[in-house]
């Protein structure tokens, strides 16, 4: 796949596939036309309305007032709907008959007539073959010119036949076909009448009406879309028409609806009136109103006194004090018999309760700290003065922890009294509350009371003053080219369409195709060095079938060729490639070729033990290199399967009879042997090999072989890019050497970057003014590509 993009190979390779995008685009311009021919055209008809109802009453404004009944979108949406409205639309129908269409048939296609130039008359039960009239259509009419006769058919099959404006019997009964012009003429040639169902027509010209906002929600844009621009144009004037008395007596069916609608209000709310009066009534009987704030003010002051009856703080203090100098005294006490006790102090907020305790404690540690001045810690009076201050404390904590349970059960029966009692006060709050909401809500409902008599009083003058909001300040427009399709724009999309399918169709069959067109890209690809690449001629016939450029190449090939060989060894050149047709012994020919105009003494020998393309084309096939392989020791004289080529110095081996084990006779000792037999007649070995990728013949002579240069061929737009990683993985596996790559069959189009081997340059005018053979100014297709970038 190319590894580099640029515009110079994209409008290179356009260039020589011009014909698939010119061909896709005349293609898509001639379906463009073919659907601009075929395709049935629609018009339409626009007009503008203007809707004045900001001085409705009726309407709320924008800014949503208070006064309206209606909002201005509600209005809106009605408006839309009116002029699709079934009645409305059924009067257009009816005035225009719009449910007969004649159209008037030509050589292809048909084309509709408007206004209808004539009528038929027959009775509703009227049969024809046992089926009824008006239940053939479509029918069709040809009138003729001079006689004012006419025919009706169906399908082909005549049916009535008489004179245009007379009665003529038909079925089982008559039919007249009058006139529908002013002057009573008639159109004369055939005709096709089409009459569909009244409910069908109005359903199909409801679809065909569309109101949009044109500014806000007060103008609009009123559009009727139809195959006939003056039908489109007559209906929507039609409609419009009608539509001012019909939204008229619309307005005043909303007016009547909208008092109807107060009234019902009224008895509702005077209703709801009565029974909130009598609720205050029982509310303010129930919860003794006048007397709520009495008890709301005696609440608050028993609250008062049961938050005052709390436990004070400095107790609750003068507790915990005490819990810490009693830890303090028992932990000292119960650890060392010589600490020093300090007397428990007394707080003011000290309960009174537990102060003889307190002073029992404290005369019990002064006394053990004489009798410690006297006896020793472990003496039984100090023994026993510790057991009896042991008893006092614990008695000193039995004490508090009670006094704590105490405080604790008065606290919470003050609690629950004063929760029964801020009960009380928030239902007295609540049922105020209640009370004045009823109270308000009696106050609310008389206000909307007097608010929908005022309403309705209102919208009663109104009704009876009401006029057409509608004015049309844009008549219905005349428009004579089609909205669809657009030709302007089906034939761009048709174009557009052409070229970017050609284009892209050309570019992804370049990339799918697998095949490499540049030596740029091969370049990229390859995993051997890229020597050279040898253009492509066309017409050349013969064993050498070389154009005058191509042995430039080769003669360019053959110098580069000639820093590669060692200088003891034979210069043998295995040309070899992946598969057939890639030019592999177009090129081995070439290749001697190139070296006999050099006057060297070549020899060509066909390996393609196979198929031997050169050996055929040649035409020696009974002796050569089988028979040498085969059979070495028999053959004295190897020159004898030796013939020239008809070029001075240039000799050919043919591959001889094709043997049954040609791979085992190439991978023996003797073909190198032979080389090495025949260097000192010949300066050159080009040897054309079989396809390595189909067969291990190559490899075998390559092998044995090991001085020699290998030339792999590799065909522009035919080689496959994985023959290139079949080539490597073989390179890697039998570690071949001095295998370079030629490409073959390049085209002068293509972009190369470099000389290349002389011809790239230049090109091929260049060989044909170099030899003599120019023919003259180049062509105009020549001319316009050399003004492309390329």
């Amino acid at each position: 796949m190319p590894n580099q993009w640029d515009i110079r190979r994209v409008l290179i390779l356009l260039t020589r596939s011009w014909w698939w995008p010119v061909g896709i685009g005349l293609a898509s311009v001639m379906a463009a036309k073919l659907y601009l021919r075929y395709t049935t055209s629609i018009y339409k008809s626009d007009a503008t309305i203007q809707i004045e109802l900001e001085r409705s009453s009726l309407v709320k404004s924008n800014q949503g007032s208070m006064g309206g009944f209606i909002s201005m979108e509600n209005i809106a949406d009605s408006y839309v709907e009116l002029f699709m409205t079934y009645d409305l639309v059924q009067q257009a129908v009816r005035e225009l008959k719009l449910d007969w269409e004649v159209y008037s048939l030509g050589k292809v296609g048909r084309s509709l007539i408007f206004p209808t130039p004539f009528w038929i008359e027959a009775a509703d039960t009227l049969l024809i073959n046992g089926q009824n009239f008006w239940g053939l259509f479509p029918i069709e009419v040809e009138i003729y010119e001079g006689q004012r006769d006419f025919i009706i058919r169906k399908n082909d099959s005549v049916f009535c036949k008489g004179k245009v404006g007379e009665w003529v019997q038909c079925g089982n009964g008559k039919l007249r076909i009058t006139s529908a012009r002013e002057d009573g003429s008639f159109p004369f040639g055939d005709f096709l009448i089409e009459r569909q169902p009244e409910r069908i027509a109005i359903s199909s010209w409801q679809r065909k009406v569309s109101v949009t906002p044109k500014r806000g929600l007060t103008a609009w844009l009123i559009s009727v879309t139809d195959i006939s621009p003056s039908r489109a144009q007559s209906f929507l004037q039609k409609l419009l028409e009608h539509a001012r008395e019909y939204e008229r007596g619309l307005r005043q069916v909303y007016y009547q609806k909208a008092i109807q609608y107060i009234d019902t209000l009224l008895l509702v709310v005077k209703e709801d009136l009565d029974k909130a009066h009598d609720s205050l009534f029982r509310k303010e009987q129930k919860t003794d109103m006048p007397f709520v704030e009495t008890r709301r003010e005696r609440a608050i002051e028993l609250f008062s006194q049961i938050d005052a009856q709390k436990l004070g703080k400095p107790e609750e203090e003068a507790l915990q004090a005490l819990e810490a100098q009693l830890s303090r005294l028992l932990k000292e006490l119960q650890g060392s018999p010589e600490a020093v006790l300090y007397p428990i102090s007394v707080l003011p907020s000290t309960p009174t309760e537990l102060r003889p305790v307190i002073e029992s404690i404290n005369q019990l540690i002064e006394r053990r700290e004489l009798l410690m001045q006297r006896y020793t810690p472990t003496s039984p009076p100090l023994l026993s003065l510790r057991q009896t201050l042991l008893k006092n404390l614990q008695h000193l904590e039995y004490l508090i922890s009670e006094l704590r349970r105490l405080n604790a059960e008065q606290l919470r029966k003050q609690r629950q009294e004063w929760i029964q009692k801020r009960k009380q006060i928030y239902e007295d709050i609540f049922s105020k509350r209640q009370f004045s909401l009823q109270e308000e809500d009696v106050i609310l409902r008389q206000s909307i009371y007097k608010s929908l008599l005022e309403k309705k009083i209102e919208y009663s003058i109104e009704k009876e003053a009401i006029s057409s909001a509608i004015r049309i300040t844009q008549p219905p427009t005349f428009i004579a080219a089609p909205i669809s399709p657009n030709p302007i724009q089906v034939y761009v999309i048709g174009i557009f369409l052409g070229i970017v399918i050609g284009v892209g169709g050309v570019l992804l069959w370049h990339l799918i195709n697998q095949k490499v067109s540049y030596r740029s890209d091969i370049e990229g690809l390859s995993p051997i060095p890229v020597i050279g690449e040898l253009p492509y001629a066309k017409g050349q016939k013969g064993v050498f079938p070389f154009s005058r450029l191509q042995i430039e190449v080769l003669r360019s090939l053959r110098s580069a060729l000639g820093f590669l060989w060692e200088e003891n060894s034979p210069r043998v050149l295995i040309v070899t490639s992946t598969v057939s047709g890639e030019g592999k012994s177009f090129v081995a020919r070439g290749m001697a070729y190139a070296y006999a105009l050099s006057g060297y003494r070549v020899l060509l020998i066909d390996t393609d033990l196979r198929r031997a393309t050169i050996s055929h084309e040649v035409g020696v096939l009974d002796k050569g290199l089988s028979l040498l392989l085969a059979a070495p020791s028999q053959v004295s004289h190897p020159e004898e399967y030796i013939v020239p080529m008809g070029r001075e110095g240039l000799y050919f081996l043919s591959s001889g009879p094709i043997p049954p084990n040609p791979t085992e006779l190439l991978d023996s000792p003797f073909l190198s042997r032979l080389i090495q037999s025949l260097s000192d007649r010949f300066d050159y070995f080009v040897l054309d090999t079989s396809p390595i990728g189909l067969v291990p013949d190559t490899l075998s002579v390559m092998r044995n072989l090991p001085s020699s240069v290998t030339l792999y061929v590799f065909r522009a737009e035919y080689s496959r890019i994985p023959f290139l990683k079949h080539l490597e993985e073989m390179i890697k596996i039998h570690r071949l050497q001095k295998v370079y790559l030629l490409f073959n069959g390049t085209r002068l189009s293509r972009p190369r970057y470099g000389y290349g081997y002389g011809y790239g340059y230049y090109g091929n005018g260049y060989s044909r003014r170099y030899y003599g053979t120019s023919t003259g100014s180049p062509s105009v297709w020549r001319r316009i590509r050399e003004l492309l970038p390329v």
